[in-house]
């Protein structure tokens, strides 16, 4: 087995194209029996292809960082339904996709990541679930980058709710993700920067330093694994 005490990691895979039904085929072989049936029960292709591919990124970044081969893998969850890797419990990882985007991050301490496409949202959802000072911040901005600036909040908070694992037990409004940091900060979060400014992503991590990462298309990520 690999050493694993790399640095934190992070990869973005842009859905560039479809999967072939071909490929798609491939790569349902790649997935436990209990992954093919709650991809199947989808009832639109795209939300399927999505949830197959990530799975897909999980185990072939997984097993590039561990040595482990795909059918090594056993995976289980937490109290709170969080997914770790039985046979190398040290490994730490997580996922989130939206829009055409699947974003994946590794390391060997608890790390939490979040991806969101920036669309027409009602700010009022700010009130209710963020703190009175990150709503304040909100409409504090100009106008037209008001939603942008939602989206920044949203990413940050569940990037740290996803890194804390504690599930829905812990409210978006019990912290403030504007407060700076202090001498005493054990929680860090980056942004991964991306192509399109109509996506945002973030990555809590108990690590200052930037984490490294690559943006890979789901066509060049065939020509890889298939």
């Amino acid at each position: 087995m690999k050493d694993n005490n790399a640095d934190l990691e992070v990869t973005i895979m842009t859905i560039d194209q479809d999967l072939a039904e071909r490929d798609y085929k491939e790569f349902l072989k790649f997935v436990s029996k209990e992954k093919q049936e709650r991809i199947g029960r989808f009832h639109f292709y795209k939300d399927a292809q999505t949830a197959l591919l990530a799975d897909v990124l999980v185990r072939y970044e997984i097993c590039k960082r561990t040595g482990l081969s795909n059918w090594q893998l056993r995976f289980s969850s937490d109290e709170y339904g969080k997914p770790y890797l039985v046979n190398d419990p040290h490994t730490q990882y997580n996922i989130s996709h939206s829009g055409n985007y699947v974003a994946f991050a590794i390391d060997s301490k608890p790390v939490g990541i979040d991806i969101e496409e920036i669309k027409p949202i009602d700010l009022k959802i700010a009130d209710r679930f963020f703190t009175k000072e990150e709503a304040s911040f909100i409409t504090s901005q100009f106008a037209d980058v008001r939603i942008q600036t939602f989206f920044q909040i949203w990413t940050l908070k569940e990037s740290r709710i996803k890194f804390e694992d504690k599930g829905f037990s812990m409210s978006l409004s019990s912290f403030n993700v504007l407060e700076e940091p202090s001498e005493n900060t054990s929680i860090w979060y980056h942004n991964i920067p991306l192509d399109r400014n109509d996506m945002i992503c973030h990555v809590c991590t108990k690590q200052q330093e930037r984490p490294t990462h690559s943006v890979i298309s789901l066509k060049s990520f065939l020509h890889t694994i298939v």
